[in-house]
């Protein structure tokens, strides 16, 4: 199963998102026509590449985690706007204290290596931005109780790439798909060259409580690089099942797509007892 994009006669945009406050570069800022299968992700030093329908009239927003997302009206993309400034939002970071109730370790998703199908994703001949930059995909979770993330986990079956960048998202559940994003925190899985197996990033840093409610926890797509131009994708090991339990959509703002699959990524928990 793969999941690659391209689009015919298309005009290719280059532009870069900043700090309005600072004027330095946003890293990694998605950039999104909502409800369409148009946008990517910006590289490091905030620089974007995009390709938009000669005729696009549609909305675009330029969202980053800790930003407030940026709305670009049509008439500011056709007067030649390529260049976006987003807001910084100013949080207080609060402590997690685990305390009165009792905490048991537990898994929430899919511990298993082998699987049905492989789920690829691939991307051009270019070695630093790309277009195709920002696509998601995830799973579904019921915590059921109370937890606290510790670490994340997912599989590699294939790995191409010399470089390999995601964005934890964290969203809640509406009729089986994301629906709020959760996370308000910039947190970075950085998957090293060619490597395959299952990586793990340590979230006990970032205090991510789960509030015994449905979550949908997808990784989503920032960098890739590679210098030789052929070979270029990477693969999650997914199985069959009856019920939901995969989302995917192809950017920041396009449509959630949900599959009767479970992808080989999961987490260790903290869970408090009843």
């Amino acid at each position: 199963m793969v999941s690659f994009t391209g689009w015919a006669q298309t005009v290719t945009a280059t532009g870069q998102v900043l700090n309005a406050q600072t004027k330095e570069p946003v890293p990694f800022a998605i950039l999104g026509v909502p409800g369409k299968a148009i946008g990517t992700a910006a590289d490091e030093q905030g620089r974007y590449l995009l390709r938009l329908p000669p005729d696009l009239r549609d909305t675009l927003i330029v969202s980053c985690v800790g930003f407030m997302p940026y709305v670009v009206a049509p008439a500011q993309w056709q007067a030649g706007q390529r260049v976006f400034q987003l807001q910084p939002l100013h949080q207080v970071l609060e402590g997690v204290t685990i305390q009165s109730r009792k905490v048991q370790p537990a898994k929430l998703g899919r511990t298993a290596e082998k699987a049905d199908v492989r789920w690829m994703a691939g991307s051009s001949g270019k070695t630093t931005v790309d277009d195709e930059w920002g696509w998601e995909l995830g799973t579904l979770l019921t915590p059921g109780r109370r937890s606290y993330l510790e670490e994340l986990y997912v599989y590699f079956t294939d790995n191409k790439y010399e470089r390999l960048r995601f964005r934890l998202n964290l969203y809640t559940v509406r009729s089986n798909r994301p629906d709020q994003l959760l996370s308000t925190q910039d947190v970075q899985l950085l998957c090293p060259p060619s490597r395959t197996g299952w990586l793990k990033l340590d979230l006990r840093p970032y205090h991510i409580v789960l509030n015994g409610q449905p979550v949908a926890a997808t990784l989503q797509w920032l960098q890739s690089e590679k210098q030789a131009p052929e070979n270029k994708y990477f693969s999650i090991p997914v199985v069959r099942q009856k019920q939901p339990g995969m989302v995917e959509r192809e950017n920041g703002q396009a449509a959630w797509t949900v599959h009767n699959l479970l992808p080989s990524l999961y987490f260790t928990v903290l869970t408090e007892e009843k």
